[in-house]
């Protein structure tokens, strides 16, 4: 009996402090919460905006070349030359990690890299393939081939040009003396 006393006594004691007890102010004031909105509104438009000249053939000739605006050509170029420049950076720091490949390997893929990498501004292949496109032999070309060629030209490496020819000596001309 003196169990249940005293534990029914501890009970109303405690229901008994909590009708008594105060409620304090909140020590901070809490900002309410943001409402989310039920949409979320995409950063960047999902379609492609279209181009002033009606939408492009499929194919990457030379009629869409003829086509495409000059800002169209020139991200096109600069989309080239972005995504050769991110391929030779990666395999640069990839051969330069490489542990245990033979030398004669390792000198092909610095070699390919060399030749690979991109060395001029994408303007600059970008005026080559509208010279490519001015002949007759560029215009059966692909827009890719076109790139391809402008970028051989323009990477030739020093090493393959011929060198500078020494002009001839003043004893070697005859009757100048």
């Amino acid at each position: 009996m003196r169990r249940s006393a005293l534990a029914l006594a501890l009970i109303l004691a405690a229901v008994g402090t909590r009708a008594l007890a105060q409620e304090e102010p909140p020590l901070f004031a809490n900002p309410p919460a943001p409402a989310a909105s039920p949409t979320p509104v995409p950063a960047l438009p999902s379609a492609p905006p279209a181009s002033p000249l009606g939408a492009l053939p499929p194919g990457l000739d030379f009629t869409r070349w003829q086509q495409m605006t000059a800002r169209e050509r020139q991200t096109f170029v600069e989309g080239a030359v972005a995504a050769l420049n991110a391929f030779t950076q990666r395999l640069r720091t990839d051969v330069s990690v490489a542990r245990g490949l033979p030398h004669e390997r390792l000198a092909g893929v610095v070699k390919f890299v060399t030749d690979s990498a991109p060395r001029r501004a994408a303007s600059a292949y970008l005026k080559e393939m509208e010279r490519i496109y001015m002949t007759t032999e560029g215009q059966k070309l692909s827009i890719l081939e076109g790139f391809q060629k402008a970028f051989e030209r323009l990477n030739i490496p020093a090493a393959v040009t011929p060198p500078p020819q020494a002009s001839p000596s003043p004893a070697a001309q005859p009757g100048t003396q």
